[in-house]
């Protein structure tokens, strides 16, 4: 037994292994070391920050969050449950949306046990969950049917208990915020 979420899919033969890889269903996947994703966390440049969030978000949008919705047909809340799920079965944390705002187009998601920032602790100066940024922007492009943004506004890396995430559409947030204007492309 690996865990509830993916005993289902074992049993019912929609998780595999051939051809030296794992599917779920079939998408493609790797069990991973989190160090490797720590190293490009710990990189201390502004610039790549941003476009290690703006390249997982695209491609979180673009590819994965597709491929669930051909397979599942999930949309608007069931989807958010649903990737929540899938999430935490895979190692990523206890990840919880506190706020669902459908009509305002807006979230709030925390995110307990992190294994990235459970790695960085005290080791960086600021929020740093660039891959999990990414990943719920993506996530929530797809649920909202809109451009949005997610910026971290608690890291558990920086001694805070849970790591917390704000969802919103791009040009909601205030840039004169220097945490929003260090996680966010200013030219949006």
């Amino acid at each position: 037994m690996l865990n509830t979420f993916y005993d289902k899919f074992i049993f019912t033969n929609g998780l595999k292994y051939k051809n030296n890889n794992f599917y779920l269903l079939n998408m493609p996947f790797v069990i991973a070391p989190s160090e490797l994703f720590i190293g490009l966390l710990e990189v201390d440049d502004e610039d790549f920050k941003r476009k290690l969030y703006y390249a997982t978000k695209d491609s979180v949008r673009k590819h994965l969050i597709k491929e669930f919705d051909l397979d599942f047909g999930f949309k608007g809340a069931k989807l958010v449950t649903f990737l929540e799920t899938y999430f935490v079965a895979s190692g990523w944390g206890k990840i919880q949306t506190v706020d669902l705002n459908m009509g305002g187009k807006k979230a709030i998601v925390k995110v307990r046990n992190n294994p990235f920032s459970s790695h960085l602790h005290k080791k960086v100066s600021r929020p740093c969950d660039h891959f999990i940024r990414g990943i719920l922007a993506g996530v929530f492009s797809r649920v909202f049917n809109a451009k949005v943004d997610c910026v971290e506004v608690h890291c558990a890396a920086l001694g805070e208990q849970d790591c917390e995430f704000i969802i919103k559409k791009q040009g909601e947030f205030n840039l004169e915020n220097k945490h929003v204007r260090r996680q966010l492309e200013l030219d949006i």
